[in-house]
């Protein structure tokens, strides 16, 4: 059963957390997860029974990121994480957020945040360069873009 655990809970415990850094630096980079654990503001864990299958924050209305494990993916998890983020910065006046570009050309989150109503403001070529210790796809100098997205509070 699927549940989603706003952060800090007394059910979660540190191999939680730890599990949360193994999905999360698997998707992004290594050491992407303590690289911004102290900007977060607030997170979700997805628990299905005691295994993590999700992470998602929040920091000063901006959506960090949102990560499902590939096996529970097209399950609605990362939307419900979105509905979830978006309520809890609902005072926000506008909201922004970073689509990361692989070097493909593949996007996991531009389709969900356009549905929430993002609109897309600009790319930034390199953006990682300087944030990731080692790209999964670009290794050690990462080349990926990133899509600056924001939603205002008026467009809605």
């Amino acid at each position: 059963m699927i549940k989603y655990v706003a952060l800090p809970n007394p059910t979660i415990n540190m191999t939680h957390i730890y599990s949360a850094a193994k999905i999360v630096d698997a998707a992004f980079a290594t050491g992407y997860f303590n690289n911004h654990l102290n900007e977060i503001q607030c997170a979700w864990i997805v628990l299905d029974d005691d295994t993590v299958v999700g992470w998602a924050a929040v920091s000063d209305c901006m959506l960090r990121c949102v990560v499902v494990h590939p096996d529970y993916r097209g399950q609605g998890i990362g939307r419900t994480l979105t509905e979830k983020r978006l309520k809890y910065l609902g005072d926000c006046d506008s909201v922004i957020s970073y689509a990361w570009v692989r070097p493909d050309g593949t996007c996991m989150s531009c389709k969900n945040l356009e549905n929430f109503g993002f609109k897309l403001e600009k790319e930034l070529d390199n953006y990682y360069n300087e944030t990731r210790m080692k790209c999964k796809y670009c290794d050690t100098n990462c080349n990926c873009v990133a899509r600056l997205y924001l939603k205002r509070k008026e467009d809605v």
